[in-house]
């Protein structure tokens, strides 16, 4: 299947497989009874992405999150159609991520493959990173816990720590997918051109133009889009941003793994980063300049908790672990770019932004999309400082 939904309005149909329903706020109630003691007394719909459809279950002693695979993209409805297979890959990276670092993955309650179907522990006094920046609401610890998973999954599942023969056949089971293809289309390549999924503000369709003849930007993205395919270096989480951590005073957790796959190293600390900074040229632009500098500190700590990490797992013998962060933080540079640019002018925006009245969204789009270039097509960076700064500072608009 194509990455991009169908032209000419036609549908193949969703995929229903043998077994497979769509749950409803009524139909969930029978399938959740028997991980609430076995009644269930109420369920709300509480979907907020743009894959699948999630429901909150009560019971007399608690309650589940029951998280359904739809067989097409939610945000594009049934004309783009979409694998249910990503809610085994899901369920599959959990367990394995688990073991990594214990704790930070929410407990995988139950996996339905029939009906592509997860029960998962409930984080009800949570939530989601992207929500406390938006709000300027504090999300201590967030950033050293994210850092520190990171690490573990970049290291734990490369040739540097885990046996060759473990590996290979690790890797069998998280191949190139339908969901990688997604990523390829939306982030780099939809940008880029005049597809129709993308969407934005009129107000900066000349920076948009502007952005389609930029020989220099496109030839970036499309060296990036290649070593996303083929640079199978770890399994990360292939989606980290700040709405796929979860947050809550003490405990901060990492969700929404349907996109996991062996990918390049600094891919997920490039999303995720990308996803600070807009919120940082969001506050900034409302004039919100004292948590504008505490989004700083939480970058920076994110990256010096992965680097501290990474240190840490480092196995002793290899004598070139500078030389290896320094090639992750190159890579995340520029993968941080292209997600800056993709999230102002793609088809999912980052909400940090699109809630702003008109002059300050203005403002930020621009210095984002003017971020996102010096990070793909400037030189070679050195540092974490240099990345920042080129990513919010105020001269990348010259």
């Amino acid at each position: 299947m194509s990455a991009t939904a169908p032209r000419d309005g036609t549908s193949a149909g969703p995929e229903i497989g043998v077994g497979y329903r769509a749950l409803t706020a009524e139909s969930v109630l029978e399938f959740a009874a028997p991980f609430l003691d076995g009644v269930a007394t109420s369920a709300v719909e509480i979907s907020d992405g743009n894959l699948n459809v999630v429901f909150r279950v009560f019971g007399a002693s608690g309650s589940v999150i029951v998280k359904q695979a739809l067989p097409y993209l939610r945000v594009a409805g049934e004309s783009w159609p979409l694998t249910r297979h990503r809610a085994r890959i899901e369920a599959d990276a959990i367990a394995i991520h688990d073991k990594l670092l214990p704790n930070v993955m929410p407990q995988l309650v139950h996996f339905d493959d029939a009906m592509s179907v997860l029960v998962l522990e409930d984080l009800s006094g949570h939530v989601t990173w992207r929500e406390a920046l938006i709000a300027g609401q504090a999300a201590d610890g967030a950033a050293e816990t994210t850092g520190e998973y990171s690490a573990a999954i970049i290291l734990g599942t490369s040739d540097l720590l885990l046996p060759s023969r473990q590996r290979r056949s690790l890797r069998r089971g998280f191949v190139y997918s339908e969901l990688c293809l997604v990523t390829e289309d939306l982030i780099f390549t939809a940008p880029y051109g005049e597809a129709e999924s993308n969407r934005y503000d009129e107000a900066i369709a000349p920076l948009v133009q502007q952005l389609h003849r930029d020989r220099a930007l496109r030839s970036a993205a499309a060296e990036l889009r290649f070593a996303f395919k083929t640079r199978d270096e770890a399994l990360i989480h292939g989606d980290l941003h700040s709405g796929s951590v979860m947050v809550a005073p003490g405990d901060h957790r990492v969700i929404d793994l349907e996109f996991a796959f062996f990918g390049p190293f600094g891919f997920d600390p490039g999303i995720l980063l990308a996803n600070l900074a807009l919120s940082r040229l969001a506050h900034e632009a409302q004039g919100n300049h004292a948590y504008a500098r505490t989004v700083d500190g939480y970058a920076a700590a994110y990256w010096a908790s992965l680097s501290e990490h990474t240190r840490r797992l480092w196995d002793p013998s290899e004598p070139w672990y500078h030389q290896f962060l320094q090639h992750v933080l190159g890579d995340a540079a520029r993968f941080m770019g292209m997600e800056m640019i993709r999230r102002i002018v793609g088809l999912a925006h980052a909400k940090d932004i699109d809630v702003l009245p008109d002059g300050a969204r203005l403002q930020a789009q621009t210095r984002a999309l003017a971020g996102g270039r010096a990070l793909m097509v400037g030189p070679p960076t050195h540092s974490f400082d240099d990345i920042w700064f080129r990513a919010v500072g105020e001269d990348n608009l010259a």
